[in-house]
């Protein structure tokens, strides 16, 4: 089993409320080099692991389709973080909040803390992140999807 085979075994399908049907999609970010006139410009495309390594960077993404008979609203995804990935953002910044609780309770990153044993808690990090979420206010049609993606490091 490939390393990228040993870690998306573990990857746990995500949860979703409003109906409808969830897949997702892993991918492994590569650095294209600039060309023309910006060869000093990095470029990045996303593929199909087949071997992955420490650091590198990997997108999660998430699609929602609507497959019932009427909008679906209030759809809440919510999707645990690989063990072998550490948290690294996520596609729209203002569009999802994280879990540093096993996914007890969401905010943003930066209004997180994590208890620390005989001490005051600290801020949470990126590597504290268990779990992503999106709430979605505004129906999805009949017969049409979202998607979004989170990006994580390999640890």
């Amino acid at each position: 089993m490939t390393l990228a085979a040993a870690l998306f075994a573990t990857v746990q399908p995500a949860a979703a409320q409003g109906g409808g049907a969830l897949t997702s999609k892993i991918e492994l970010q590569k650095v294209v080099p600039g060309t023309g006139t910006d060869r000093h410009a990095e470029l990045y495309t996303f593929v199909a692991p087949d071997v992955v390594v420490p650091g590198d960077r990997i997108r999660v993404t998430l699609t929602f389709t609507n497959n019932g008979t009427a909008p679906a609203s209030g759809v809440n995804i919510v999707n645990p973080i690989p063990e072998g990935l550490v948290f690294d953002g996520a596609n729209d910044p203002a569009a999802f909040s994280v879990s540093v609780d096993g996914a007890k309770a969401f905010g943003a990153l930066d209004a997180l803390t994590v208890p620390v044993e005989g001490a005051a808690p600290r801020a949470a990090a990126n590597a504290d992140v268990t779990h992503v979420r999106w709430l979605w206010p505004d129906a999805i049609p009949v017969g049409g999807s979202r998607s979004v993606a989170f990006f994580g490091r390999v640890k």
